[in-house]
């Protein structure tokens, strides 16, 4: 019989790439993970991983059975959600998302679904990097909404059900003062000559700026990476650069710089809601995901 808890280090170990972000998650040593999947491996009497120089690779075997432990979490997470929904304590319904999601596509779904069910304690909370599958598997969150660049767009966990939203179409931002501030729409290659300030992000996109330049033609002067599309947005207007934004973070509508679409061809962030495929059972998450395809316009 195999153990859980091994499946479960042998789940991080897949999903982070490594023993070290396996530990790191687990809040384990990484000696103990690799000890741990020394044993699964003696269980089952073959190897599942290929220890490389930097990371782990799944064997045939390995890939068989993350896949099945993927499935066996998540509908062991929908059993206990189920099972709960017996109890005397509240509803709960569990969200997490992307921080620019929070700006203007939660706000009316949010509201929306309060008036639905009243009796639902819902909790939002920002997603947790890497981390935010597994915890659809674990229990910890009901529904993870997620976004990758259309240009390299992220590989479909196919253990769990992606409901596509509405893309995020990002934007030129300009200081109030460059010649192309009368444009209707801006060329990516018309910035060729300019300084830039750029969004730092998190792998697989560390380079997304350079790389849509680089798509457009050119190789941008990056001059200023910003930590959040706020503090960007304000180097910008003071003139450090021109950048690109998603158009989600520009509701606030600054009025000391300005926003333009692209011309030509743009770039998109691809927003998607993501849940357990058994998450339907749950006439809450059911409820918040078409409230939330309704408000975002999803066809």
């Amino acid at each position: 019989m195999l153990d859980v808890r091994r499946l479960r280090i042998l789940v991080a170990v897949v999903e982070g790439g490594s023993f070290t972000a396996a530990a790191n998650r687990l809040r384990l040593t990484q000696s103990a993970v690799s000890q741990q999947m020394s044993v699964i491996e003696r269980e089952v009497g073959m190897s599942l991983l290929k220890r490389l120089p930097r990371g782990v690779e799944l064997t045939p075997a390995g890939e068989v059975l993350a896949a099945h432990a993927k499935s066996l979490f998540g509908e062991l997470s929908a059993i206990e959600q189920e099972v709960r929904s017996f109890g005397s304590e509240p509803a709960e319904l569990r969200i997490e998302a992307f921080a620019t999601a929070g700006v203007e596509l939660l706000p009316p779904v949010v509201k929306a679904f309060r008036e639905q069910h009243p009796d639902v304690r819902l909790r939002l909370s920002a997603t947790h990097g890497d981390d935010a599958f597994s915890r659809l598997r674990e229990g910890a969150a009901h529904v993870v909404l997620v976004w990758g660049y259309d240009f390299a767009p992220q590989p479909v966990d196919r253990g769990l059900r992606h409901v596509a939203l509405p893309d995020d179409p990002l934007h030129v931002v300009l200081p109030l003062d460059h010649p192309l501030v009368d444009a209707e729409e801006v060329a990516l290659a018309d910035l060729s000559g300019e300084q830039w300030v750029t969004r730092t992000h998190r792998a697989p996109y560390e380079q997304a700026y350079e790389t849509m330049c680089r798509i457009a033609g050119f190789e941008p002067r990056v001059t200023f990476r910003a930590a959040d599309y706020q503090s960007l947005q304000g180097l910008v207007a003071a003139g450090m650069g021109v950048s690109l934004v998603p158009r989600l973070s520009l509701a606030a509508h600054r009025k000391d710089l300005a926003d333009r679409p692209m011309a030509g061809r743009g770039f998109a962030r691809r927003v998607t809601a993501v849940t357990l495929p058994e998450a339907q059972r749950s006439k809450p998450v059911a409820d918040f995901l078409e409230t939330l395809r309704f408000s975002a316009g999803a066809e």
